[in-house]
């Protein structure tokens, strides 16, 4: 008998779902979310009776028989340093989330939402491969002082699928390989250093440091950071719009949609262009400076996101970067793909499931 599985990607203005019977994804809806019914709560975590609601009533429009699910799954979001794999949802990692431990991000919401539909059907729910997996070397986490901490925060879930499909395709091992991995979402980048099955090196891609996403704007000048916090007062509320929503896309072009950025692109904008040349070229350094990370053995390099369907946007790190490895462009959202291969992997006893402690 298949199993049946509930997928939920929560993302800044809508709410994908997707169901599968095994690796069969025979349903996939993305349930767009109003600007004007989102501006009615305060903050992420009171989405979730509306979003949950939302979700509910779009299968049963469906025709989706909630009765035959067996887990509800989502992404891991940003919790306490942890290690690669599946994990039960549990209070300890609701509280958790709800605290935002490790941050506030629309990310942190797969979790409550699957924890909220699979206790209301009485069914197991997951997380797959949390945002805050932390395999980094302790050079690689250490800090200029003891007081700050350079947290492991990036798209683990992406990282780590793509990698072993990539390995797989080879016909060799994760294991057995040396990847830099690059993903651009529509919000972070990440760029990695896969050491043997091992994220040995990661930029923090929620609200950190290392090349600017669309909406997380990457490492800052801490002078001018300086200036915003006490000569011009910002507040805590300000500075975190600023380096997690109102940054870099929405600053520059008044945009944070994908969609409507890469159309800029291609119609040629003159300030979407120039901003996405120097993502692009911050993106090559952090990517080049791995030759470092993995004692200069590199097997691949993959590029990971839809962004890199823009040709040009591809062209221009693969130019910089070529010496170094072959380029693999992963331009395709796998993300339901990634969820339903690790619950088939509890199922079929290849993988146990952790608790989060």
């Amino acid at each position: 008998m298949a199993t049946r599985i509930l997928s939920i990607y929560p993302k800044l203005y809508s709410t994908k779902i997707a169901v599968s019977d095994d690796n069969n994804i025979f349903y996939q809806y993305e349930i767009e979310h109003l600007n004007d019914d989102l501006n009615l709560f305060e903050n992420l975590m009171e989405q979730i009776p509306f979003r949950r609601d939302a979700i509910m009533n779009q299968l049963r429009k469906d025709n989706v028989n909630i009765k035959e699910l067996q887990y509800v799954v989502a992404e891991g979001g940003l919790l306490r340093p942890c290690k690669s794999g599946v994990y039960i949802i549990d209070k300890n990692m609701v509280g958790d989330l709800l605290d935002g431990i490790a941050g506030e991000d629309v990310i942190n919401l797969g979790g409550l939402l699957a924890f909220t539909i699979a206790n209301s059907l009485r069914i197991k729910s997951l997380v797959v491969e949390p945002a805050s997996i932390d395999e980094r070397s302790e050079l690689a986490s250490f800090t200029t002082h003891p007081s700050l901490r350079k947290k492991s925060l990036f798209h683990a879930l992406i990282h780590k699928y793509v990698a072993r499909q990539y390995a797989s395709s080879v016909k060799k091992n994760y294991d057995d390989l040396n990847i830099i991995f690059c993903h651009v979402s529509e919000r972070s980048v990440s760029v990695a250093a896969h050491k043997k099955g091992k994220v040995v090196d990661v930029n923090q891609a929620y609200m950190g440091f290392g090349p600017m996403g669309f909406c997380e704007i990457g490492t800052l000048p801490i002078s001018a950071i300086t200036d915003m916090l006490f000569k011009k007062c910002y507040s805590k509320d300000e500075m975190l719009k600023l380096v997690n929503s109102k940054g870099t896309s929405f600053s520059y072009i008044g945009t944070d949609s994908l969609n409507m950025i890469m159309s800029m692109f291609q119609n040629n904008d003159k300030k979407t262009k120039q901003m996405l040349e120097a993502m692009a070229y911050q993106i090559s350094k952090e990517i080049v400076s791995h030759y470092v990370s993995l004692d200069g053995q590199i097997d691949a390099i993959i590029l990971s996101g839809e962004i890199f369907s823009l040709n040009r946007f591809f062209k221009y790190i693969s130019k910089q970067i070529e010496k170094l490895a072959p380029i693999v462009p992963y331009p395709k959202d796998c993300t339901f793909e990634a969820l339903n291969f690790n619950v088939l992997q509890v199922v079929n006893k290849e993988m146990e499931i952790r608790t989060y402690v």
